[in-house]
């Protein structure tokens, strides 16, 4: 999968040729995509689905950090996924390219149908899908009839795609969301999120951010973690397809070895930098 920064992309669009990269067309869905749950997966595979009929490249345009945690900074909970992880995930559902914006309030003053038609200069977008609920642009003032109504003025064929809804109990239904799924991880209804994202969740460290202890394991500081965590408490993970204990506290989360036998292999960790703890 390729990678574009957004500078990229203005870089592009103040030169006088196309990239040669988007010559046949490209189709795009754009959003946070935080945690890439079963509502995401079926967004993307409509994309995918339907540039591969059109002979276009498919593209997703994501953010470094997830809209609301710059939104709604003061109660925001952490996010479900890293950037590494949804490009991952991106990669691995049969994505081409992935454009991924700083969100600056530059960026953020910008209207809906000026970034559209500059995904339109830049990356020839012939193709794009959403939700039906979807908004972009200055204050999310674009909604989906300014965009059809974009789109149609310009030759941009488009699907905007019903949200899934979880079942949880009779004549009770959930619209799976990334807000849903991170309530569920703060109560530890572990199992509903892993159900939701289609995969156990996940939470990725850094090697370089820990600190060694006396039992062969590692602390980390909550503070540097971006993404929401479990309650207090233990937990029994996987890491490196290895068991192991995690502690979440206040202030920390301690990894050790669950037995005696140090499965957790430390220099694993140091040849890798960054790794993931999953939680059963």
């Amino acid at each position: 999968m390729k990678i574009f920064s957004w500078n990229e992309i203005e870089k592009i669009l103040e030169s006088d040729y196309s990239h040669p990269y988007f010559k046949n067309g490209s189709g795009i869905s754009i959003g946070s995509f935080d945690g890439i749950h079963k509502g995401h997966k079926l967004l993307l595979t409509t994309l995918i689905e339907k540039c591969r009929d059109l002979h276009l490249l498919s593209g997703v345009v994501s953010f470094l950090r997830p809209l609301p945690s710059l939104k709604h900074s003061d109660d925001y909970q952490g996010d479900l996924t890293t950037l590494d992880l949804r490009l991952k995930i991106f990669d691995s559902m049969g994505v081409d390219f992935a454009i991924i914006i700083d969100f600056t309030k530059e960026f953020a003053s910008i209207r809906g149908v000026e970034f559209l038609q500059m995904l339109v200069d830049s990356c020839n977008m012939k193709y794009i899908a959403e939700g039906v609920d979807f908004r972009c642009g200055y204050k999310g003032s674009t909604d989906v009839s300014s965009i059809k109504y974009f789109a149609e003025s310009n030759g941009v064929k488009y699907d905007f795609v019903e949200p899934v809804y979880y079942h949880i109990a009779a004549g009770e239904d959930e619209r799976i969301s990334s807000s849903y799924i991170r309530s569920m991880v703060l109560k530890h209804f572990l199992s509903t999120a892993q159900e939701l994202l289609e995969r156990p969740y996940s939470v990725q460290l850094e090697f370089e951010s820990g600190v060694e202890n006396k039992s062969g394991g590692m602390s980390f500081l909550k503070s540097r973690i971006n993404q929401v965590l479990p309650p207090c408490g233990v937990y029994y993970c996987i890491v490196f397809q290895k068991e192991v204990r995690v502690e979440i506290t206040e202030q920390e989360i301690i990894i050790e070895p669950a037995e005696s036998s140090n499965l957790f292999d430390m220099a694993n960790l140091k040849s890798e930098k960054v790794f993931v703890i999953e939680f059963q």
